[in-house]
């Protein structure tokens, strides 16, 4: 295309020449030749202008046309290139969902947000790379380019909300468990304190009070065993 381009102005150029040599030999002419003759070259050279100017004019237009799609196909390279780059330079997914480290977990939450921040600001580019794809006449390997683009594109957006779910999902979890944690902390903790508080007795203690109210049994009678029962 940019051959194209060259080769068309070196056609005007070209073009520009001859016409300067043909008023040139015009001119000549003119001096030698009788009013007749002379009439007759000024005629053929004026029709010859006209003809000319027409030509540079249709030259002009197509050599405008041809640098304007030469800029569009530029930037059209220049964008997926930009967007190729940005899928390259985003982390690699590494799956976290096996932590059970709050803060760790926490700060992969954070790093898929930025990566998606960073998606959704990129995504009027796409869209302005397959508007601008659409109105030129790519290539075959432009056109695959693309396709393999947008099917990137489309993987990774899906592929990072669904790995932000998951993190969140898998924090809320971790959280709920720690709070269940932190409750039965509570609760043993209490536990210990009120059995701390107990007086301590030692085996031998607890064995002379069981003793004792062996004999204290053995010395009732039956009839105030079942008083005591009854009262």
């Amino acid at each position: 295309m940019l051959c194209y381009s060259k080769a068309l102005k070196d056609k005007l150029t070209e073009l520009n020449k001859k016409l300067t040599h043909i008023g040139d030999v015009a001119g000549q002419l003119s001096t030698r030749l009788d009013s007749v003759a002379s009439t007759h070259v000024a005629d053929r050279k004026t029709t010859l202008d006209d003809r000319s100017v027409k030509f540079q004019s249709r030259l002009h237009e197509l050599s405008a046309q041809l640098e304007s799609t030469m800029d569009d196909h530029s930037k059209f390279t220049q964008k997926c290139q930009a967007i190729e780059t940005l899928l390259k330079s985003l982390p690699a997914e590494e799956s976290r969902l096996s932590a059970v480290n709050i803060p760790v977990v926490e700060e992969s939450v954070s790093a898929v947000k930025e990566v998606r921040v960073k998606l959704d600001n990129i995504q009027p580019d796409i869209t302005k790379l397959n508007k601008l794809g659409g109105e030129l006449s790519l290539t075959d390997d432009d056109a695959t380019r693309l396709a393999e683009l947008n099917k990137r594109w489309e993987f990774t957006c899906a592929d990072r909300e669904k790995e932000e779910k998951e993190l969140e999902d898998r924090l809320g979890e971790l959280k709920n468990l720690s709070d269940r944690c932190h409750e039965w902390t509570v609760f043993v903790s209490g536990v210990e304190k009120e059995t701390a508080e107990l007086p301590v007795c030692s085996y031998e203690s607890l064995l002379e009070e069981q003793q004792k109210l062996e004999v204290d049994l053995s010395n009732c009678s039956l009839l105030d065993i079942v008083a005591v029962h009854l009262y």
